[in-house]
């Protein structure tokens, strides 16, 4: 039944989702080994299935400009769900869970589900607080972004999510973007661009103190891991140096 279950995800899913379940059911199942209701954890025999990781390119000034003149013109829905990852800096799981309830106006702040933290407060930026004000945020229940804008929408985290990722695809095909381009890039890219800001006038410690309150990642390691991988800050030229 558990590979069954597995093997269910990962038609629907990818193997890192797959592998993601499978160390959940493990770990139950290791509390019922653990209290002596089960005689072993079979979980653990069930092999992980090998991944590749995904590199998320950062797009370019003007590659940011090509996508957002594109966008306001034929698609202002996903312009605004990008917007949610640029500028409050969401992953594109984060965004399709939000809902009405979650937004406060008054206050500037959003309540979202994080990938390290449920319920994380974040600020709602002036840069969003006007196209959210144009919202309908008459129903609390209501999502904020469905097929359609504001509404209801019943259908998994998981479709919700390939449902704005294959829309956004439409717009890699017509702009000719590669495969490493995605959603989840802009985060990388106005982070990078964030990060490259407050160098200029704030030093490394004092940098990574404020970016932790604006990204949201839970320790200074991850944080210092996350924008090495994303190549944010790049050294000075050193051709003196190999003269």
């Amino acid at each position: 039944d558990v590979v069954k279950f597995l093997n269910g995800i990962l038609k629907k899913s990818t193997p890192r989702n797959h592998n993601n379940f499978r160390s959940v059911l493990s770990s139950i199942f290791t509390v019922l080994e653990d209290h002596e209701m089960i005689d072993r954890n079979f979980v653990k025999n069930i092999k992980p299935i090998k991944t590749n990781s995904v590199r998320n390119k950062t797009y370019s000034v003007d590659q940011v400009d090509e996508i957002n003149n594109y966008l306001e013109k034929n698609d202002p829905l996903l312009h605004l769900f990008i917007k949610f990852v640029s500028y409050n800096f969401l992953r594109p799981i984060e965004v399709i869970r939000l809902r009405v309830k979650d937004v406060n106006l008054h206050e500037k702040l959003l309540v979202v589900d994080a990938k390290n933290k449920s319920a994380k407060t974040k600020i709602i930026p002036d840069i969003l607080i006007k196209e959210i004000m144009s919202l309908d945020l008459s129903s609390l229940d209501h999502y904020l972004f469905t097929p359609n804008g504001v509404g209801e929408w019943t259908s998994s985290e998981v479709d919700k999510r390939n449902y704005f990722t294959k829309r956004f695809r439409k717009v890699k095909v017509k702009l000719n973007l590669d495969a490493d381009y995605t959603m989840y890039s802009f985060r990388h890219t106005f982070i990078t661009k964030l990060y490259r800001e407050l160098r200029k006038v704030n030093s490394k410690t004092e940098t990574h103190d404020k970016l932790m309150l604006i990204t949201g990642h839970s320790t200074l390691k991850a944080l210092t891991m996350y924008l090495r991988d994303i190549d944010a800050e790049l050294p000075q030229d050193y051709s003196d140096l190999i003269k």
